[in-house]
C-alpha cells in the first residue's frame, strides 16, 4: 500500500485513480439517465424524478472536477498517505472557494444536461385521432336512404368526438367541381377535411396538391381492392386516396318479352344495324335503345365506348391520347373514326334510338325509357338496376367491348387540420364491411374484390367481368375543360350527320392536354 516514509506505492496510486474514475463514471452516467427521463408533466413521480436529477447532476459536477484535481495530486504526491482528513477537507473547502472552479462545474454539469437532452428518446408519434368536427365535401344525393350516408351516421356513432358533417354540392358535374376547386385551392375557404372526387379529377387535385398522401402504414387489406380500381388512387408510387365506390356500364336487355332476348355479343346488336333489325321484329317497343346522348358528362362516355367498341385506339385504356408527332392535334385512327360515324348514324335512326328524345335524354331518363318498357336494351350503370325492379323484366350483362371506368374516391384536403382523423374515416368507409353495405344495400359497384366474392346479388359477377375490361377516360388535369370540348364535337357531329370531329376540335383538345 505504501513505501517507507508514508508515500503510496505506485501501484496502489494507479489503483486509487481507478476506483475515482469508475466512481466519476458511475456518477456521470447515472445523471444522464436521470436527465433523459425528466418529462413536463406535474406529477408527482415527475418532480421528484427533476429534484433528484438536478441534486445529482450538481453532485457529478463537484466530483468529476474535484476527481480530475484529486488524480493529479495523487500522481504527483506520492507523500498523500500522510495527509490527514482535515487537512483534506479544509483542502476541498479552499478549493471549491475558488471562483474560477465553478466554472469548470457549470461546464461539467452542463455537459452532462446536453447529453441527457440528446440521448432522450423521441417521443411516439401521435396515433390518436385528433378531435373535432369533419367536413366531408360530396355530390352524391341527400337521400337518407343512401346507404353511404348510413355508413356515416355509423361513423359519428362510433366516434363521438370526430362528427360527420356532410356538405352537399349541387349542380352538374362541372359545376361540382369548379364548388371544390374553390374549396380546396391554397387561398380557397378550406371547409372540408375529406373530399368524395369524380375519377377524372384526381390528376387535377393531385397535381395541384390540393389533396395529401395517404399514410400506408395505418392501412390495412390494400391488396384486396380491385386493382384497376385501386390504381386510380396510386400515382408513382404514392397513395393519394382510396376508393369509395367503382362505377362502369352495364348492358341491361329485356326478358319479359314473347320473343327472347339475348345479351349482345357485339356493340352492333344493341347499337347499330342488328339493334334495328330486331326492335323491327318486336312490336313492342319503340326502339332498340335507349341511348342516353344528352351533352353532358355521359355523351364523352358513349362516344369513348363507340370508339372502341370499332377497334379505336386514340384514347388509350390507361388514360392516354394519341397526337401528331408536334402535338399540336388529337391524332384519330380508322377506328375512332368509324366509330363515331356509327354513333351518329345511330342517334338519327328511330329504329335503334329514339329520335325524338335522344339527343336530350340523361342517364335518369333513360332507366324510365327502359322501365316503361320502350325499348329492348339500355347501356347504363349498375346503380340503375334497383330502379327497374318490378317495373320491367330484364337481365344485365357485362358491355361486350371496352366500358368506361367511373367512380368516386376519398381524399383529404392537404391542409386540414385533421389528418389523422380524416384517414380513419376514408379507412372506415372503405373497409370490406362498409364495401359489401354499399353493394349489398344501395346497389353500388364495390371497390373490393372480398365484396364481389360475398356478394348475394345474382349480377355481380357480370359487374365483376365489365370491370376487367373498364378502360379510363383521358387523364389529365385539365379533364373537365378536355371533356367539355370533346362532347361538344361529337354532339356536332351528331347534329351535322358527319360523325366526324372538326380539326379545330382536335387541335382545341391538344392545346388542352400540353396545357
Amino acid at each position: 500500500m505504501s513505501e517507507p516514509g508514508g508515500h503510496w506505492s505506485p501501484r496502489f496510486r494507479l489503483v486509487l485513480i481507478a476506483i475515482m474514475l469508475l466512481v466519476g463514471v458511475a456518477v456521470t452516467m447515472v445523471s444522464t439517465i436521470l436527465v433523459t427521463e425528466v418529462d413536463e408533466s406535474w406529477t408527482a413521480g415527475s418532480v421528484t424524478r427533476g429534484v433528484l436529477s438536478a441534486v445529482l447532476v450538481l453532485f457529478s459536477g463537484v466530483y468529476v472536477n474535484l476527481m480530475l484535481a484529486g488524480i493529479v495530486k495523487v500522481w504527483r504526491d506520492p507523500g498523500s498517505a500522510n495527509r490527514s482528513l482535515d487537512k483534506t477537507i479544509r483542502d476541498v473547502r479552499g478549493w471549491l472557494g475558488e471562483k474560477t472552479k465553478w466554472l469548470g462545474i457549470a461546464l461539467t454539469m452542463a455537459l452532462i444536461v446536453a447529453a441527457g437532452v440528446a440521448l432522450r428518446p423521441s417521443p411516439p408519434p401521435d396515433t390518436g385521432l385528433e378531435e373535432g368536427k369533419l367536413v366531408v365535401m360530396t355530390a352524391f344525393d341527400e337521400s337518407a336512404n343512401d346507404p353511404r350516408l348510413m355508413l356515416i351516421k355509423l361513423w359519428n356513432q362510433l366516434h363521438p368526438a370526430n362528427q360527420v358533417e356532410v356538405v352537399f354540392v349541387s349542380g352538374e358535374p362541372d359545376q361540382q367541381n369548379v364548388r371544390m376547386v374553390n374549396d380546396a385551392k391554397p387561398d380557397g375557404a378550406h371547409e372540408a377535411d375529406v373530399y368524395v372526387l369524380d375519377l377524372v379529377w384526381m390528376a387535377q387535385f393531385r397535381e395541384e396538391r390540393y389533396i395529401r398522401e395517404l399514410d400506408r402504414s395505418t392501412l390495412a387489406g390494400l391488396d384486396d381492392f380491385v386493382p384497376k380500381v385501386f390504381g386510380t388512387c396510386v400515382h408513382e408510387g404514392k397513395l393519394w386516396c382510396l376508393p369509395l365506390n367503382t362505377d362502369v356500364g352495364l348492358l341491361y336487355y329485356r326478358t319479359d318479352l314473347p320473343l327472347a332476348v339475348k345479351p349482345p355479343t357485339k356493340w352492333e346488336q344493341y347499337f347499330g344495324a342488328d339493334a334495328a333489325a330486331a326492335a323491327a321484329g318486336t312490336p313492342q317497343v319503340d326502339a332498340a335503345n335507349a341511348a342516353p346522348l344528352a351533352n353532358e358528362e355521359i355523351l364523352t362516355v358513349m362516344a369513348l365506348e363507340a370508339m372502341w367498341a370499332a377497334g379505336g385506339k386514340a384514347f388509350g385504356e390507361n388514360g392516354d391520347v394519341a397526337q401528331n408527332e408536334d402535338k399540336t392535334s388529337v391524332q384519330l385512327g380508322a377506328g375512332d373514326e368509324i366509330g363515331l360515324r356509327e354513333l351518329a348514324a345511330a342517334a338519327h335512326d328511330d329504329r335503334v334510338v329514339v329520335t325524338a328524345e335522344a339527343r336530350s335524354t340523361t342517364d335518369d331518363v333513360a332507366v324510365r325509357t327502359f322501365a316503361d318498357g320502350r325499348t329492348l336494351y339500355m347501356r347504363n350503370w349498375p346503380v340503375a338496376r334497383d330502379g327497374l325492379r318490378d317495373r320491367v323484366g330484364f337481365g344485365v350483362a357485362a358491355l361486350p367491348t371496352a366500358g368506361v371506368l367511373g367512380g368516386q374516391n376519398l381524399a383529404i384536403r392537404a391542409g386540414t387540420g385533421k389528418p389523422r382523423a380524416a384517414q380513419a374515416l376514408v379507412d372506415f368507409l372503405t373497409s370490406a364491411a362498409s364495401q359489401l353495405i354499399l353493394s349489398e344495400v344501395g346497389g353500388f359497384a364495390p371497390t373490393r374484390q372480398s365484396a364481389y366474392d360475398n356478394a348475394k346479388r345474382r349480377d355481380m359477377q357480370e359487374l365483376r367481368s365489365a370491370l376487367s375490361s373498364a378502360r379510363l377516360r383521358p387523364v389529365t388535369r385539365h379533364y373537365v375543360e378536355f371533356s367539355q370540348v370533346f362532347r361538344d364535337g361529337v354532339a356536332e357531329a351528331i347534329n351535322d350527320r358527319s360523325g366526324r370531329l372538326k380539326p379545330e376540335t382536335l387541335q382545341r383538345l391538344a392545346k388542352i392536354l400540353n396545357q
